[in-house]
């Protein structure tokens, strides 16, 4: 596929689906890991976590890509743009589920985050392949 040409993933439809699929999943996470408290505090949890999931989602890949382009090459590319995100993402849910008193806020927060550092390191992974076959190609070697 051209680089001018966005695959399903990229495409804004393609991000849509994903942030209303995080949504659904960390919210009802979420709502389920905190089900055995109050009833309105396990869907407030979930309503914050959704929203904060698919928000979270629809900025992670532009993000991981700025953050990829603009550091040096050496091996730390790779880790530092999951580390600075997530790092972030974890504080503000830390937060917002802190100020809305969620009963089982680690169990709220650390399957999400995890999932989130995952994916941002599986983008940088990708991002760091693309610009060392860019480089091969264009210096004409093999991989």
């Amino acid at each position: 596929m051209s680089a001018t040409t966005p695959d399903n993933a990229n495409s804004w439809r393609g991000r849509l689906v994903a942030a209303l699929l995080a949504f659904l999943i960390w919210g009802a996470w979420a709502l389920f890991a905190n089900w055995h408290n109050d009833t309105s505090h396990a869907l407030m949890a979930g309503l914050l976590q959704g929203t904060f999931s698919a928000v979270l989602t629809l900025l992670m890949a532009m993000a991981v890509t700025t953050l990829f382009r603009r550091l040096p090459d050496n091996p730390l590319r790779m880790l530092l743009p999951a580390l600075l995100i997530v790092g972030v993402s974890f504080t503000l849910l830390y937060l917002l589920h802190s100020w809305h008193q969620t009963p089982a806020l680690w169990q709220t927060i650390i399957p999400p985050s995890s999932m989130a550092f995952a994916y941002c390191l599986f983008l940088s992974v990708r991002l760091h392949r693309q610009a060392r076959a860019l480089t091969l190609t264009l210096n004409n070697e093999t991989p």
